[in-house]
């Protein structure tokens, strides 16, 4: 695709034409230059994007030249990119002025003159609404990180007020982007059934295996047999409030398993009570927030993903990468990734009974496997290198 047609010239039609090389050039689709083209990238925390952290590594330098901006200087992928981004901070979020600091970004973006802006997760509400503010020449591309209409349905069901506003404007916002890149062709479906017309790309996150590989080798057992792992903020959205009774029902049957959930969240006191409830607080650990938690992915026998709703659910990448099977809810933003037979097993939606019995045939079946192929099956589809970018 020719920058003249992003640019808006001709956005009558995508042509798939072309492997994305990696994350490298998943701006390749967008803007083409013969000399370094600046590029910002915009989040709040460099903390829960490990897919652009892949991109901000890898960027062909010759090509593009990557800005970072956060509001502040935190995240643990921070202190892992290359020396030679340059980055910029907004400031700390106190408020909903910095929180979405719409005229910072707009003042810093005719600072820079970058050719493209890239924003995902909340800034790219905050890129949206600046978008107006920013130099013509300057091209915005926002990646939506979550299933859109079941995140704010479930949002609206809490605070209907509040978060009815914030969904006509998340939606305002994204129509006014240049460009959306999706994560999964559930997502796009998602935004398009919304009335979003704005042109979409769907690219799959990118995972470097053998990063993951070598982060994985630090020692670390987990109990049970089988031992399984759950990693994810506990949130109603990440359904261990499901999985939970799932896995009492899987002692019946497996009474040595023994299940471990990693990560922090405003569920976590009512997990714990729903855990003594049903009898498995001694067969259940919550060990919040673990930086790495690579080694236990390799530790683990199998890895659950219990959610209701995804966007892109990395955590499957990385577990796979560790050549853990997966125990996978088949929600938005799953399909393709679960290839039953060769990485992992199925379960319907919020279906305690359903995810039971994909766990109990998981337990049974999981030696069947071959060794090295649920590894295989991610670096084949999604390794830095190998995504293709397929237009809508």
């Amino acid at each position: 695709m020719s920058v003249d047609a992003f640019a808006g010239r001709d956005r009558s039609s995508h042509k798939a034409s072309q492997t994305v090389q990696g994350a490298s050039d998943q701006l390749k689709l967008f803007v083409v230059r013969s000399r370094p083209t600046p590029t910002l990238l915009k989040f709040s925390v460099l903390n829960r994007s490990g897919a652009f952290f892949e991109l901000l590594r890898a960027f062909d330098r010759t090509r593009f030249s990557p800005v970072l901006v956060t509001s502040e200087p935190t995240g643990h992928y921070l202190s892992r990119l290359p020396g030679e981004i340059e980055q910029y901070h907004l400031g700390r979020e106190v408020g909903v002025a910095t929180r979405y600091p719409v005229l910072a970004l707009a003042r810093l973006v005719w600072r820079l003159r970058p050719a493209v802006v890239l924003a995902t997760l909340r800034m790219g509400l905050t890129a949206g609404l600046a978008r107006p503010l920013f130099p013509r020449a300057t091209r915005l591309i926002v990646r939506p990180a979550n299933h859109m209409s079941q995140n704010h349905g479930e949002l609206i069901h809490n605070a209907p007020v509040k978060h009815r506003l914030s969904y006509a404007i998340s939606r305002f916002a994204l129509t006014r982007a240049d460009h959306l890149i999706c994560q999964s062709e559930d997502l796009a479906g998602d935004l398009a059934r919304l009335g979003i017309a704005t042109p979409m790309t769907v690219i799959g996150n990118p995972i470097d295996v053998d990063e993951v590989t070598s982060l994985a080798a630090a020692p670390a057992t987990l109990p049970g047999s089988p031992a399984l792992l759950a990693v994810g903020r506990l949130s109603r959205q990440k359904g261990f409030d499901l999985l939970l009774p799932a896995f009492a029902q899987l002692l019946a049957t497996a009474p040595a398993a023994h299940l471990t959930i990693a990560g922090t969240g405003p569920d976590e006191s009512a997990l714990r009570a729903l855990a003594r409830t049903l009898g498995v607080a001694d067969r259940v650990t919550l060990r919040g927030f673990i930086e790495n938690p690579y080694p236990l992915m390799r530790a683990a026998d199998l890895y659950v993903l219990s959610s209701r709703y995804e966007g892109f659910p990395n955590v499957v990448l990385e577990a796979l990468a560790c050549d853990t099977p997966v125990v996978a809810a088949a929600c938005a933003g799953v399909a393709g990734l679960i290839l039953p037979g060769v990485n992992g097993w199925l379960a319907p939606v919020d279906d305690v009974a359903g995810l039971a019995d994909a766990l109990a045939l998981a337990t049974r079946t999981r030696a069947r496997l071959r060794p090295g192929a649920i590894r295989d099956s991610v670096r084949s589809r999604f390794e830095t290198g190998a995504e293709l970018a397929r237009p809508r």
